[in-house]
Formats: C-alpha cells, sequence, structure tokens
C-alpha cells in the first residue's frame, strides 16, 4: 500500500494493508516512522514487483490504525494537489498533508488523534443535516436544490456596467475565467455577491478568496449580512484550531455554502463548488513564500477548469499576467468604469515635488496644510508610507555606528514606542542602547522614517486629532484589527497611518484626502515588479477616498514628478500604465514573455550555497535539449544574503517555453536531490521575487 507522508521527499513509502475492508484513497491512517507514528494518507495500491530490491511483502511495516473512510479527499481533490505537485515540483506528501487542518494531520503526544476532529466532524455533520432539512431534500442528494433564497432590505441598486457583470458571471457555464476589471468604488463586491446568490440558488457552493486575514471578518460580516439563511465560514491561519477545523469539515462536507479563505482556502475540497472568486486577484500576498511555494489565483484557475465551473478574477489592477491573458481573449473582461455611489468620482491625484518643497519631518508643507484643512473641514485622511517601526535604523552621528542585526545582513528597525531594535528577517530584538556600542556617544538618532515617527509628527502638527496607526506592529494581538477598523469606520478617528494594511478592500465612508510617501525606492529598484506593485498599491490606496461623493484628493510626495508612472496616476489609467510596462516586459523577455524558476541555496557559509548552485548548474547543461532553449543564470548571493545566520544564495532558470521550462525541471530535479549534501535547496516556480 502506498502511504503519502508529510516529508520533503518526492515519493511516496510502501505499507503492509493489514484490514479486511480495501484501501481507499485519502484515507488518513497512522504508520510507523521511525522510532514514531505519523499520519499519512492512502495513496494507492503497490505491486509487490515495485518493491525495492530485496524487500518483500513479509518485510513491510503495517499500517497501524485507519482514522476515517476518506470520502471527503475525493477524485477531484487528488486531481488538484497531483497537479500541483507536478507544477510546483514539490513533494506530494507535504501537498496532502499540509493542505490539511493541523488536527487531521498530526497526533497528539499520546500519540492518538486530537479530541478536536470527533468534536469537529459532529459539528459538521449537525450543520449539514440542518442544511438538508432547511433544503427539502433527502440527505442522499443535498445538491439539487439550496435553501430559500435570502431576502436584503435596500440591497444597493446597481448600475447598468453591474447588472451587465452579474449578468456575464450568471450565465457562464464551466470553466470561464472572468476578468471583472474595475475602478476602485465601483462596486466589485456588490458583483460577487449577487453572481454568489445566483450559484446558491442552484444548490452550489462558493469560493472567495481573498488577499489578507485582515479583510475576512468585514468580508464575513457581508456575506452573513446578505446571504443568510445561507451558511457561510472562513477559513485562515489566525483561526483557533478547533474552529478551523470544524470550518473545514463544513466545506468538506458541503454544510457550508460559501467559504472565504486566505490562499490557504484554494486546497479545501467542496463537494457542491460551482464558483470560485479570487478579489484583488493582482495581490503578492496570493504567492505562498515557504514551503510549496504556488501561487493560489493560478490554482484557483486550474480548480475551475478541473472541475469546470466559472472562475472571477476581481482588480481594479490586474496583475500584467491576467491582463495579458485578456487581451488575448483567454479570459473575458468585464469593465466598471465608473464608481458606484451616485456623485462619487475618483480622487484628483496631484504631485508634490520634494525637490520645490522639501520634507521636515517626512512632510512637505503642502501635505501639512493638506491635513490641517481637511481635518478642520470635519473629514478623514490616510497617510500611506509602506514601512513599519519608528525608523529603518538607528545611527551615530560621531563615529558612523549603523544598528546592524548580527544575524542578518540588515539593519535592526528602531521601535521607539516599544523601545527595542527588532530586525524584520529573523525577528531578533534588543534594547536601544543608551550609548553608542563602538564609540560612547550617547547621542543617537533615528535615520529615514516609519509609521511609527510619522504618527508622532501628526500628532505635533494635529494635537486636537484622533491619529491612528495600523500596521503588523499595532495590530499583532487578536482583536486590535477590529477594534481599530471600528474606530476608522465609526469616524472617530481623524488620522489614519499605515501600510498597505489600509491600502485595499477598506470602504472608509467619510475620508477625502490620501498622502502618499517614500514611493521613490520603488520607481528604480531592482526588483522588475516593483513598478507594477507600486502603481496597484497607489492606486488601491488612491481608491480609499472620496467613496461617497465630494470631492477628493490624493497627494504623492516624489523627487520624479514626470516618472511615466505618476503621469497614468493622474489620470487613473491603468491600461496606459499596463501597456508602458508590458513593452518594457515584452523588450526584455520578462514574465508574462517568458516563464521562470528559481532555485535557492541556504547553509551556513556562503560557499558552500554558491558550490551546490555551481554543481546544479553542470548537472543541467546537459540536459538541455537544442530545440527547448533553457537558460540557466549564473548563481548569486541574494539581495539580502544572510538571514537567521544562514547564508542564502539562487540562481535563476528561464525558458520562453513554459513545457520546456517544466520538462527540464522533472530531469534536472531527482539529481539535485542526490548531491544536496548538508545544503537545503528550495525551488520556486514563477517566482515573484529575483
Amino acid at each position: 500500500m502506498e502511504v503519502l507522508v508529510a516529508v520533503p521527499l518526492p515519493q511516496t513509502f510502501t505499507y503492509h494493508w493489514p484490514f479486511e475492508q480495501a484501501p481507499r484513497f485519502g484515507q488518513r491512517v497512522v504508520v510507523p516512522w521511525g522510532r514514531q507514528k505519523r499520519i499519512g494518507l492512502v495513496y494507492g495500491p503497490c505491486q509487490v514487483s515495485a518493491l525495492p530490491e530485496g524487500m518483500d511483502s513479509a518485510s513491510l511495516k503495517s499500517v497501524e490504525q485507519v482514522l476515517d473512510d476518506g470520502h471527503l479527499l475525493d477524485g477531484a481533490w487528488r486531481q488538484l494537489i497531483e497537479f500541483a505537485a507536478r507544477y510546483y515540483h514539490h513533494p506530494l506528501g507535504l501537498i496532502a498533508l499540509e493542505a490539511l487542518p493541523k488536527a487531521l494531520r498530526v497526533l497528539n503526544a499520546r500519540g492518538e488523534e486530537p479530541v478536536m476532529v470527533t468534536k469537529a466532524q459532529a459539528h459538521a455533520e449537525k450543520r449539514l443535516l440542518a442544511h438538508q432539512q432547511a433544503a427539502g431534500v433527502n440527505a442522499k442528494c443535498p445538491e439539487k436544490d439550496g435553501p430559500s433564497p435570502p431576502t436584503v432590505a435596500n440591497p444597493p441598486t446597481l448600475t447598468a456596467e453591474q447588472q451587465a457583470a452579474v449578468q456575464a458571471c450568471s450565465v457562464a457555464a464551466g470553466f470561464t475565467p472572468l476578468l471583472l476589471y474595475g475602478v476602485t468604488g465601483s462596486g466589485k463586491t456588490e458583483v460577487y455577491l449577487h453572481a454568489v446568490e445566483e450559484r446558491l440558488k442552484r444548490g452550489e457552493q462558493v469560493l472567495v478568496l481573498l488577499p489578507e486575514i485582515n479583510l475576512t471578518p468585514a468580508a464575513q460580516a457581508l456575506y452573513e449580512t446578505r446571504l443568510a439563511p445561507h451558511r457561510v465560514v472562513v477559513l485562515h491561519s489566525n483561526l483557533a484550531e478547533l474552529q478551523r477545523t470544524k470550518h473545514w469539515f463544513e466545506a468538506a462536507t458541503g454544510a457550508a455554502d460559501v467559504l472565504i479563505a486566505t490562499r490557504l482556502g484554494v486546497l479545501t475540497p467542496m463537494p457542491r463548488l460551482g464558483m470560485v472568486i479570487v478579489d484583488e486577484e493582482h495581490d503578492p500576498s496570493y504567492k505562498q513564500q515557504d514551503g510549496m511555494r504556488y501561487q493560489a489565483r493560478d490554482l484557483a484557475l486550474m480548480l475551475g477548469k478541473q472541475r469546470g465551473v466559472p472562475v472571477v478574477l476581481g482588480s481594479a489592477t490586474p496583475s500584467l499576467e491576467s491582463w495579458q491573458k485578456a487581451e488575448e481573449g483567454q479570459y473575458k473582461r468585464l469593465t466598471l468604469t465608473q464608481r458606484a455611489v451616485t456623485g462619487a468620482s475618483l480622487p484628483k491625484v496631484e504631485l508634490i515635488n520634494t525637490a520645490n518643497f522639501p520634507a521636515k519631518e517626512g512632510l512637505s508643507w503642502p501635505a501639512m496644510q493638506a491635513l490641517v484643512s481637511t481635518f478642520e473641514a470635519g473629514k478623514q485622511s490616510i497617510v500611506f508610507l509602506n514601512r513599519r517601526g519608528y525608523s529603518p535604523q538607528l545611527v551615530c552621528g560621531g563615529c558612523g555606528w549603523v544598528s546592524n542585526c548580527e544575524h542578518c545582513t540588515a539593519h535592526m528597525v528602531w521601535h521607539k514606542s516599544e523601545r527595542n531594535l527588532r530586525c524584520h528577517h529573523c525577528g531578533a530584538a534588543q534594547r536601544v542602547p543608551v550609548q553608542c556600542p563602538c564609540c560612547g556617544n550617547q547621542d543617537l538618532t533615528g535615520f529615514g522614517r516609519g509609521t511609527q515617527r510619522i504618527e508622532e509628527t501628526l500628532a505635533g502638527l494635529l494635537p486636537k486629532a484622533t491619529v491612528l496607526r495600523i500596521d503588523a506592529d499595532s495590530t499583532r494581538n487578536k482583536g486590535q484589527m477590529e477594534a481599530l477598523l471600528d474606530e476608522a469606520h465609526s469616524g472617530r478617528a481623524d488620522v489614519l497611518v499605515g501600510t498597505q494594511m489600509i491600502a485595499k478592500g477598506h470602504d472608509f465612508a467619510n475620508v477625502n484626502l490620501v498622502l502618499a510617501l517614500n514611493v521613490d525606492a520603488s520607481l528604480f529598484s531592482h526588483a522588475y515588479r516593483a513598478p507594477e506593485r507600486l502603481f496597484a498599491q497607489l492606486m488601491q490606496v488612491a481608491g480609499r477616498a472620496g467613496r461617497r461623493g465630494g470631492e477628493a484628493t490624493m497627494l504623492v510626495q516624489t523627487r520624479y514628478p514626470q516618472h511615466p508612472l505618476f503621469e497614468a496616476l493622474k489620470a487613473h489609467d491603468y491600461e496606459r500604465f499596463a501597456n508602458h510596462e508590458m513593452q518594457a516586459r515584452r523588450e526584455a523577455r520578462m514574465p508574462p514573455f517568458s516563464y521562470q524558476a528559481t532555485i535557492r541555496a541556504d547553509h551556513r557559509t556562503l560557499g558552500n550555497c554558491l558550490a551546490f548552485l555551481k554543481t546544479a548548474r553542470e548537472l543541467g547543461d546537459p540536459l538541455i535539449q537544442p530545440d527547448e532553449p533553457v537558460f540557466i543564470c549564473d548563481p548569486v548571493p541574494l539581495t539580502v544574503v544572510r538571514v537567521g545566520g544562514v547564508e542564502r544564495a539562487q540562481m535563476l532558470i528561464e525558458s520562453e517555453s513554459r513545457p520546456a521550462l517544466h520538462r527540464f525541471l522533472s530531469a534536472w530535479l531527482p539529481l539535485l536531490y542526490e548531491h544536496a549534501g548538508s545544503v537545503r535547496w528550495f525551488l520556486e516556480v514563477d517566482p515573484v521575487e529575483l
């Protein structure tokens, strides 16, 4: 019997099946693993002829316990994880087991299945029974009809463009990729809600993916209100384990009608799936950065293709990959050009040339005037700075000492409110020194500005105003994000200072001014996606202003006001920016006009990393076929070469043919497993950072 186990090896493991009942794919089983026991998944039968040389069935270890019948992990789920394993060249066992809640894949300290699994199963069965009774159908065929459609008092009136988009989503049959391209405030969420309603009337489930956890509470509240009595559940990594397990069972059994999830939700089995929605599809948060480095948007598209259901990709600033496919006709583009609220218009974008108006404590004179005027008018402002902490580094003016991290090639960020220095790469922290460690100078100052420092500056500029800071530091504890957003939405806050956490998905009714700081670094970054990300961030944060009507303004402090990116931003013209950026990508043969993968090597010494990558290149060169060109670049250290005491280097592999790239990787990777030695290495397909 072949069993999947969560280990970083590209293979299944063979065990003896001692039970009378025939095994089934997806059954969770307990198997011996060295001196321990582990939960594995039944994959399929093993022929005796396939056993390693010198081994027969009598010498195999036996499966010790069967935990369930595996009916929730059906053939459709198997098809998706097998595709993911092939495309991302990641061990199938890791993908399969890590797609499950922790309680379903890890035994407790006594080597037993956690009790919460039984509780979660009973909870889901109760919910499923209630769902079937409400639908008035027999338990054997719950998919025929759903509960009666919800009624909502005074739902928003749809614009003509929204009605057309809803109609397109409703009539879409089979696998249909739909790119919902709408300006900020155009009512994309309202389109989603109407499209979901139509699917629920047919007794289908809907998967809604969001890029960040902090967007899920508001989304859940809205969907529950609008779609009652249908069951809406959420899945993300911040849920308590029991709650996450309950919600997973509800989705997998069909007891839940709508699943709102972050990227991990794409691998959740849903037996009645009828539509997938990916909101803010351009967001880089959909790309997993450890383990299987998958792109949830792309897996959602494959899920839709395999299940034969429509996939809606929504964004005001679509990824260039999605935009290109819409241009080629592979995706159907639905366009919302106007804001949904009558009288609401996009904010006027004005550029503040810091060559003419130098910034003092991060703010230029025109920016200060605008903030004061907005506060006096009783309106809210947003100050966007995508850098948390007080200052990026602490420096000594006497000898030039800088607060570097001992474990990383990076600076430690000064967090003044917490009185410590913290590395944002490895998490190391230490108290702020009272004097320079090198020369004893007590005059240590912060260099650069983060959200904490701007918050302090605003408190001095607007002493009577309530200034709220929303970033990863101020929302670290449970409930803090919800409390801050409640203050913002209620109008009790006058100025919101934050990172990209406040740039998307929030419907602030009273925001009249947006100020963007420190944007120039991304204009000339070595990362080829930096302009695309900057434009998306600025368009998104601009969209928080003027959503209920009236004149609104976005101010951008920059030293380069003539840059083409800002010209497109002033006109709110994504198409102009996309065409300019696509031409640059086409000339440089960068994605979406080529296909890439990277091999990263980690070790205590950089020399070993580079030596492994050099060997990997030597192993790969003979595998390249003349008619299928694949290019292997030289190995180089990463920009931040050391993190947590571990040195890192990488090597880029690219091709103009996706099939050629994957055929090469399939032949090459088995050789790397044999030569890794003490070096840890990782493959990333379709990397977003180089």
